[in-house]
């Protein structure tokens, strides 16, 4: 049932917007075709294949936007099948890996490349795919950014937005999530202080992120954030897997 899902996604001929309850005042929501951010990542370029796709154990970098299961401070636990992320990220913000088999895998659908989250089932259970939490890291303080999601049947997404040294930004809930859906979010006041994203959902057949739209960098990546981020992964330079514009960090023992 959810691989037939997937695929009816890919047929879909447009993105509708999904409802949102209301968002905290600090982030506000706007249309993804209203975002003035050129800088924009798919999932083309990595390793997928037919679902389950690739099963990938730590952090995956691509152009420059790191993707993870969660913060250094945030929990996660299992909520039937899916992932749900608490707690609050402890500065600065440090992203990491899912254990091996409830990370992050990548699939092709008729809707394109899929990253998804793997769920506490774990890699290839089907139930396990998209059912997992996805936390995003920018290489640069960003002031708005877009989610492309696909599998929508109707559940919820659980969206939230961190400041560099883990303070929350702001949080809200998508609702009524059709099997394509685009959404923008942008910062009040055009303050740019976004670092990183994390969200998860409960939707029947799981969500993927399609892709993610995000402001043209104006400054180099922080070297303290990142310097703390490889450090946590021990000896990169040795365990590096690269495919194309990925490159998968591997989590520390």
């Amino acid at each position: 049932m959810k691989q037939q899902n997937w695929t009816v996604a890919g047929l879909a001929l447009g993105m509708a917007l999904g409802i949102a309850a209301p968002i905290s005042a600090q982030v506000v929501q706007t249309g993804y075709n209203d975002l003035t951010g050129t800088q924009q990542v798919t999932f083309g370029g990595v390793a997928g294949g037919p679902v389950p796709g690739t099963n990938y154990n730590g952090i995956l970098v691509i152009d420059g936007v790191a993707f993870g299961e969660r913060f250094a401070g945030q929990t996660v636990t299992a909520n039937g099948v899916y992932d749900q992320l608490g707690g609050s990220p402890t500065g600065p913000l440090t992203l990491l890996a899912g254990a091996a088999g409830q990370n992050l895998s990548v699939f092709n659908s008729p809707a394109g490349p899929v990253l998804a989250g793997l769920g506490p089932l774990g890699f290839p259970t089907n139930d396990a795919i998209g059912e997992g939490a996805i936390s995003i890291l920018f290489p640069t303080l960003q002031s708005e950014f877009g989610l492309r999601l696909t599998g929508g049947n109707g559940g919820s997404a659980f969206v939230s937005f961190f400041g560099a040294d883990g303070n929350v930004l702001g949080s809200t809930t998508l609702s009524d999530l059709p099997l394509l859906s685009s959404f923008g979010f942008a910062r009040a006041g055009g303050v740019a202080d976004i670092r990183g994203v994390s969200f998860w959902n409960a939707d029947v057949t799981g969500l993927g992120l399609a892709g993610i739209r995000f402001n043209v960098a104006t400054g180099v990546p922080e070297p303290g954030t990142w310097l703390m981020m490889l450090l946590g992964f021990g000896a990169i330079g040795s365990a590096l897997r690269r495919r194309s514009r990925g490159v998968i960090l591997p989590q520390a023992a």
